[in-house]
């Protein structure tokens, strides 16, 4: 077994840790006759030349030995032939070498079709997806068909043929309505992606299935939860219909199933919190508490068609104080989060109250909308009882609430950390924040308390400091473009030295040290002029990434008085115009060396949703960017949400947030 896996010179490949050095071993000790062995010689596989997904050359060279365990490994052979699978399947795989390992896997089509016929059922349903992935004829798929009595492998065998033949839709129409659960659950996902309409009484019987325990195995689902596309993919009157049946099933966890898959039916569609909320408002009152749970997470998790039923969330955030100590995002905690992200001022008791047991609990507040009544309610509670400020401040901060200040000035003395970070936010310098100031910039190097302590107190001796230790560790204490270096002249000549050392002309190997020599770049140019930086700018501009949007951000402020000079990095600038890290600051370089804003309206749009919608906007805004209007209308009258946060139960609001921030944007840019 394994004949040639020697000559194979995996020293010059690579995979996820490097040097593929180790896989030949691995592979070898995948076909041990030790069970134990070989499910740890392949688990380490699966971490290295398929490593969370990403594919190296090391897979493209691995592929063959695979298949050759999969044909006759003494343990394991199914879940090779799953990986096999997987390697080939854009939901699962991804990469400049995906194309490559793809067709390392077509090549070994024929292995797997031998494999439909295995007498081990788990091989046979795991080949039925991995020959699927692998573009085979649909024959095979339907010989197997015919023979197969194996529940498992039916359903394996109905998501193939619905994936590779339009024949199948007559099949597997019958199928999900009389089969078995498993069988059922699998013709009615394989029909919602090969478009083809359910036949009536689909969702009763999908349902009835669930409960009875059908899943899809994880390589044929297309997401983290398989059951997640039932209600993302149909048309609405479909999902709602389904939703109503599941939010009746029998089973709780078939309840709480179809309570988190609405929820991401409502991350994927803006319609969708309008259809289905008031079903989940009405789960509320289900018998089991763990339903009535699930409920409050998901009608915190859609957004503002959750303001109708604020009072019902209103009524579960008031028990927050009592679950002080609970471990995890409890449904007191998603109510309080909602209510905070409505804008409805009954968040504030409930959050003052645990924060006074004790209770603390990390992204209490992202997001908190602020609205005058809410503004009003947070000041009145500072007032009363200042020693809250160190929950209090950080929204305030956020919101920028100037009207707060006096409120936040008299809580010093009990939150001063806390109140000093708000008082930077909203930019109100005051004297009895010196002592805090100087804490952010010496541990916490926060190049804006080093700021407001220049603007208070007139020493720049800590923003000196700040910059001397970033130059010396090739790391900036913060990330940030470090616009205000230039203000500094004269007073920055004692780093000289130290900022001419990083100019090697060459771009660093890492992206903080790529930052540090642009934060160089700014004093030798402010000190000595533009020819010393230009040969380094230009290196960390065409290594693109973060570096290069600083490196762009440098470029833009010394175009007023430089243009000449830097109009040969024009070309530079247009190469980073894809690159989502910097193609923003790219855009306003160029627009600032002469380029029409009609010439970058495609980088100024694609950046809108870039950093989670951070520094787009504001920069069309600057170069007052009008022919951007007709792309901003798309992106908020369109049905799909902006991918602008990560963050699972922050995907409806960010998007709101970000729609209502480019509606302004609009009417800012054409105000008539």
């Amino acid at each position: 077994m394994l004949r040639g896996l020697g000559d194979v010179h995996w020293e010059k490949l690579s995979h996820a840790y490097g040097k593929a050095l180790d896989t030949a071993d691995l592979l070898r000790l995948a076909s041990s006759p030790d069970g134990d062995a070989a499910k740890r010689a392949l688990s380490e596989l699966y971490g290295s030349i398929f490593h969370q997904g990403s594919v190296y050359p090391a897979t493209v060279a691995a592929v063959p030995f695979l298949a050759e365990l999969a044909r006759a490994a003494p343990h394991g052979r199914a879940n090779l032939v799953w990986m096999l699978g997987q390697l080939a399947d854009r939901q699962h795989a991804y990469g400049d070498d995906f194309p490559h390992v793809h067709s390392a896997v077509v090549a070994q089509l024929p292995v797997l079709l031998a494999l439909l016929e295995d007498g081990d059922p788990e091989v046979r349903e795991a080949s039925a997806y991995a020959v699927a992935q692998a573009g085979a004829a649909a024959e095979p798929l339907w010989q197997r068909w015919r023979a197969e009595d194996i529940e498992r492998v039916q359903a394996s065998l109905a998501l193939a043929l619905g994936k590779i033949t339009a024949d199948a839709g007559p099949v597997l129409t019958e199928r999900v309505l009389n089969a078995t659960p498993g069988l059922r659950v699998a013709a009615a996902v394989a029909l919602l992606r090969a478009g083809v309409p359910w036949p009536t009484g689909t969702a009763a019987a999908v349902v009835a299935a669930i409960d009875d325990g059908a899943v899809i195995p994880y390589c044929w689902a297309r997401g983290s939860d398989w059951f997640d596309e039932l209600l993302v993919s149909p048309e609405a009157a479909v999902a709602v219909d389904l939703l109503h049946q599941m939010l009746g099933a029998r089973k709780p966890k078939t309840r709480e199933v179809g309570l988190w898959a609405a929820s991401r039916r409502c991350d994927a569609s803006r319609s969708a919190p309008s259809q289905i909320v008031a079903l989940v408002a009405n789960a509320l009152r289900d018998p089991d508490p763990g339903v009535r749970d699930a409920a409050v997470d998901t009608l915190g998790r859609v957004g503002a068609a959750a303001d109708e039923y604020a009072d019902l969330l209103a009524g579960t955030a008031s028990k927050f104080p009592q679950g002080t100590g609970k471990a995890g995002f409890t449904a007191e905690f998603q109510a309080v989060t909602a209510l905070a992200r409505l804008g409805d001022p009954r968040w504030i008791e409930p959050v003052c109250a645990a924060a006074a047991a004790g209770h603390r609990v990390p992204r209490l507040l992202d997001g908190a909308r602020l609205t005058p009544a809410v503004l009003a309610a947070v000041r009145q509670r500072l007032a009363a009882q200042p020693a809250r400020a160190d929950v209090l401040a950080g929204v305030l901060g956020h919101w920028r609430a100037e009207e707060a200040v006096p409120e936040l000035l008299a809580a010093m003395p009990y939150a001063g950390p806390q109140v000093t970070w708000a008082l930077l936010e909203i930019g109100h310098d005051d004297p009895g924040a010196v002592a805090h100031l100087h804490t952010r910039a010496t541990q916490f190097g926060d190049p804006m308390a080093a700021l407001a302590i220049r603007r208070i107190t007139g020493d720049v001796q800590p923003l000196l400091d700040l910059i001397d230790t970033a130059l010396a560790a090739g790391r900036p204490p913060q990330p940030g473009s470090y616009t205000f270096v230039g203000d500094l002249g004269e007073a920055l000549r004692p780093l000289l030295p130290a900022a001419r050392d990083r100019l090697t002309g060459t771009a660093a190997p890492t992206y903080p040290q790529r930052e540090a020599q642009i934060l160089a770049a700014r004093i030798v140019a402010t000190l000595e002029g533009i020819p010393p930086v230009l040969p380094t700018v230009r290196a960390v501009l065409a290594a693109g990434q973060t570096p290069a949007r600083a490196a762009a951000d440098l470029i833009a402020d010394l175009v007023p008085a430089q243009r000449d000079a830097l109009t040969e990095l024009s070309p530079l600038l247009n190469d980073r115009l894809d690159d989502r890290w910097s193609r923003v600051a790219a855009a306003r370089a160029l627009a600032r060396l002469g380029i029409p804003t009609a010439d970058l309206t495609v980088p100024l749009v694609a950046g809108v949703t870039d950093y989670a919608g951070r520094y787009g906007l504001a920069t069309i805004l600057e170069l007052h960017a009008v022919e951007t209007i007709p792309h901003l209308i798309e992106l908020v009258d369109g049905d799909n949400r902006l991918a602008v946060t990560s963050l699972a139960d922050h995907v409806v609001w960010a998007d709101e947030l970000l729609s209502n921030r480019i509606r302004a944007t609009i009417t800012a840019l054409n105000p008539d």
